[in-house]
């Protein structure tokens, strides 16, 4: 074989794994945003109230908060960790920002600054915690979501944190500021993991931290960046609600990172690791949330609706389960 043919067929191989790729990413976006609008139908033809725009609004209005938050989840679970504290930190973020702004009255910037190095910290926390110990990344962050679950009410005690300044609430009004902040903050994780060196390596740490480390990753300094920009983001998601509803306490967050983990394995992001992406995460917090607003609308209890999401979150694992199996 010539020296141009050779080269024509190893250029060619790597382009057409490329492509297949490329297909089998559309083809998982396409199935999962198929089951949004099959879903969506269902409660569209059962429930009259279901029809309104004001509801379509409401359930994407709704989803942006948890949906931010899934994003930071994402990029833990590609790169092979799991982190059960978000919704915790979610709490200690909301409180620490209503303090600056009701207590300290300081300027909304400031404040939201402060929140979100807060966030950042307690995720590198865990990260940190992690790769010194050895110890499960369950464990760890199932111990951070109790312990920060603590420093949040003991920080909320006795204080009235609500009536926050106008600039700040705008961060929250309406549906359509919330949900720009979702599509900007899925932009820019979405282009972490596919345009720069610590993104991509989140998936070969997840696919297979051994041959990574063999590769020169520095698997235990990325772990710790990938648990910081979960709680980075997990802020991000505390800000806008408490601006959202004028008012902070401790009590928020809690079970959110249930539904982060539902949603990011719903839109086929693998909890084992090394493969997933924000996109799919995002239709996957669209559909938990349809859910959720479709059931409200048929007159299903809160406890039922329990029920069906912890159905959903074991039937999601199983899918992942299944696909790993038959490959």
């Amino acid at each position: 074989m010539s020296q141009n043919s050779s080269t024509q067929v190893s250029t060619s191989a790597p382009v057409g794994r490329s492509i297949d790729l490329l297909k089998h990413q559309f083809q998982q976006i396409w199935q999962v945003l198929a089951a949004l609008v099959l879903i969506y139908l269902v409660f569209f033809v059962l429930s009259e109230p279901f029809r309104s725009l004001d509801t379509l609004l409401s359930i994407f209005g709704q989803a942006s908060i948890l949906a931010i938050l899934a994003c930071g989840t994402t990029v833990v679970l590609i790169s092979g960790g799991l982190d059960l504290s978000v919704g915790s930190i979610f709490a200690v973020v909301g409180v620490i920002v209503g303090i600056a702004l009701a207590e300290y009255q300081l300027p909304a910037p400031v404040a939201v600054l402060i929140g979100l190095g807060a966030g950042a910290l307690l995720g590198a926390l865990n990260g940190t915690v992690q790769v010194l110990t050895g110890v499960p990344a369950f464990i760890v962050t199932l111990g951070g979501l109790t312990a920060y679950k603590g420093v949040a009410e003991i920080l909320a005690s006795g204080r009235d944190l609500s009536r926050f300044p106008d600039r700040f609430q705008v961060l929250g009004s309406g549906y359509l500021v919330p949900m720009l902040i979702m599509f900007g903050v899925a932009l820019l994780t979405g282009l972490f993991l596919t345009k720069t060196r610590l993104g991509n390596h989140a998936f070969a740490i997840g696919g297979n931290e051994e041959v990574a480390r063999l590769s020169g990753v520095n698997v235990r300094k990325s772990r710790i960046y990938y648990y910081m920009i979960g709680g980075l983001l997990a802020a991000t998601a505390a800000i806008l609600e408490i601006a959202k509803l004028n008012f902070a306490m401790p009590s928020r967050g809690q079970s959110y990172e249930l539904f982060a983990i539902a949603a990011v394995v719903i839109g086929g992001t693998s909890l084992f690791g090394g493969r997933g992406g924000v996109g799919k995460t995002l239709i996957g917090m669209l559909i938990m949330q349809t859910i959720i607003v479709g059931l409200s609308y048929l007159g299903v209890s809160t406890s039922v609706q329990r029920i069906a999401i912890g159905i959903i979150i074991i039937a999601a694992v199983y899918w992942d389960v299944w696909r790993r199996s038959s490959r």
